[in-house]
């Protein structure tokens, strides 16, 4: 049975066929398709890696310049193309290597090859190179006054701004714009950085941090974008952000300095330890402190006190720079900036004045120069006798100077030596119209009314004047009393004319009595007895004479003979006829 049983077994064994596609179990099946999955994730990745990769090494890749230049304003170029004036920041350039250009008038051309990198950004700093020009007149004269303002703003210690348009570095900064390579400009520049890069390394020493942010920015402004200035004042605001946990007690100490500077009427830079110093330290620990607040309306009001004071004083200049001032610090004030409107239009109500003024006194000046030349060109023609010409010389000077007793005088003077006697009477009454105690102009006029007009008065007058003020030249106040008198008994003999004088005629065997008459143009003879009145001309006179009171007259056809019954108007007779010169 046993065999039976297993030769059983054997043969149902042999018999059974063979499935083609035999059953696998659960567990082969499921860590098959597990690695299948991972195989596909892994493919994935490395598919997604190789792109990521690829896409990172060949997408674009940019950087950023900074570029800074002393002096500033430098136009740059980058391959070519203008990108503007430094200090200039370009960003996302495109990597790789370019030309940078920078060009600035007066100073050399600058280039430099630089490649950008990629996600970085780089600070470039270039110092122009000044181009030595040859000055003009005009710049160098424009220097000079720049150098002197300089060396006063020097004396005054006003090294830096503000005020902003008179310090030592805005003066030095106006040479430098006209000569770039002006040593003295750039030995002060270099001698104030030196000195203030003491104090401010002096301050960052002693920890004194405000007193140092002040000197390195001070530094900052002349020196113009130095990046380890820039740096030390990073540092020098970490440190003072540091130090507020001490803020009360450093803000208390700010007030007592405030209160000590304000008491000694330091209230400004650029004087040492000055109340806007001391609050501006304050303001930083503390920006709402109404301690500030208060301080600087009571500084204000001491600066418009001051500026209105020297206004009260007519100081318009001082009471300008106190106002400017202000509205340096506290641009805000309306009152200061209304007042500094006030002051200059006052300034420039007195300089339109002075300038007139100063205009007025160069042509006067020139005009002195030119009168000057006149006159001895019109002497000298009058002294060589050259009277048309003096003449002319003098009507010039008259019209730069109508007031010139002289130029008349000596106008007067040549038209008399012209035999011109109406214009000589016409510039010597002028002469006197101006200076009525000219003698000279009196003793001429006497002279020419006594024998040219024949107005014996008006000579007279003339001639006492000229004798009162002394003569003039050889005619001495006696010559002139007797001029004077010699007038006078011709004025007294002159009162013949006209006047009917008894008189007696001698006819042959009789006589007749009658008036005669004497006129400027004849002599007249009126009688009752006819036919023995007569007429006659001077002009068709042979002879007129007068031996005692018997006058004798003849013409070609006729001689009169009269005798003066008085014998008193015989002499006024004579007198008459001497001094007209008609006795023959």
């Amino acid at each position: 049975m046993d065999g039976s049983h297993l030769g059983g077994n054997k043969r149902d064994t042999a018999a059974a066929p063979r499935p083609s596609n035999p059953d696998r179990s659960p567990a082969s099946i499921r860590i098959r398709t597990l690695m299948f999955g991972l195989l596909i994730l892994a493919s994935v990745f490395i598919l997604s890696f190789t792109a990521i990769f690829l896409y990172q090494y060949w997408k674009p890749k940019y950087g950023s310049l900074i570029i800074k230049t002393t002096p500033p304003g430098t136009s740059i170029s980058m391959n070519g193309k203008p990108r503007g004036e430094t200090p200039l920041t370009l960003s996302n350039i495109l990597s790789g290597e370019y030309r940078l250009e920078g060009t600035k008038e007066g100073y050399k051309e600058l280039s430099q090859n630089v490649y950008v990198f990629p996600y970085t950004t780089q600070n470039l700093h270039w110092d122009l190179e000044p181009i030595t020009s040859q000055l003009t007149n005009e710049q160098l004269a424009r220097i000079e006054a720049l150098r002197n303002k300089l060396e006063s703003a020097q004396e005054e210690k006003i090294f830096l701004p503000p005020p902003e348009d008179y310090n030592v570095l805005f003066f030095a900064d106006q040479i430098l714009g006209i000569d770039p390579a002006n040593e003295y400009a750039l030995n002060i520049r270099s001698k104030l950085a030196g000195t203030i890069r003491n104090l401010a390394e002096l301050a960052y020493a002693q920890e004194d941090w405000l007193e140092a942010e002040k000197q390195y920015k001070k530094l900052a402004l002349l020196l113009q974008y130095d990046l380890a200035t820039e740096s030390r004042l990073t540092d020098i605001a970490n440190r003072i952000d540091e130090s507020i946990k001490d803020r009360e007690k450093q803000i208390e100490d700010w007030k007592i300095r405030a209160e000590a500077a304000i008491k000694a009427e330091r209230l400004l830079p650029p004087e040492n330890d000055n109340a806007l110093d001391a609050v501006q330290n304050i303001q930083r620990l503390d920006a709402s402190n109404i301690y500030v607040r208060e301080t600087i309306a009571r500084l204000k009001d001491r600066l418009q006190n001051r500026g209105d004071s020297k206004i009260t004083a007519g100081d318009w200049r001082g009471a300008q720079n106190e106002f400017k001032i202000i509205l340096q610090y506290f641009p805000e004030d309306t009152y200061s900036r209304t007042r500094l409107a006030s002051v200059e239009d006052k300034i420039a109500e007195m300089e339109q004045t002075e300038l007139q003024q100063n205009q007025s006194e160069y042509e006067k000046q020139q005009s002195q120069q030119t009168l000057s030349s006149l006159r001895r060109s019109a002497l000298n023609f009058f002294l060589e006798g050259s009277y048309q010409e003096s003449i002319a010389e003098w009507a010039e000077y008259l019209r730069i100077a109508p007031d010139s007793d002289e130029a008349y005088f000596y106008l007067g003077a040549s038209y008399q030596s012209e035999k011109q006697l109406d214009s000589a009477i016409y510039n010597y009454e002028k002469c006197i119209a101006v200076n009525p105690d000219h003698p000279s102009a009196h003793l001429n006029l006497g002279m020419l009314y006594d024998y040219h007009r024949n107005n014996l008065k008006i000579a007279g007058e003339h001639l006492k004047k000229a004798m009162e003020l002394g003569g003039s030249g050889e005619y001495t106040p006696a010559r002139i009393r007797a001029m004077i008198q010699d007038l006078e008994d011709r004025a007294s003999a002159r009162t013949v004319l006209k006047t009917l004088i008894p008189v007696e005629h001698a006819h042959m065997f009789t006589s007749c009595r009658g008036n005669i008459r004497f006129t400027e143009e004849g002599v007249e003879y009126i009688t009752a007895e006819t036919n023995h009145g007569f007429y006659e001309s001077y002009r068709g006179l042979r002879t007129l004479s007068l031996q005692g009171n018997k006058l004798t007259i003849k013409t070609r056809n006729e001689t009169y003979n009269l005798r003066f019954l008085n014998d008193k108007d015989a002499v006024r007779v004579k007198a008459w006829l001497v001094s007209s010169g008609k006795l023959r």
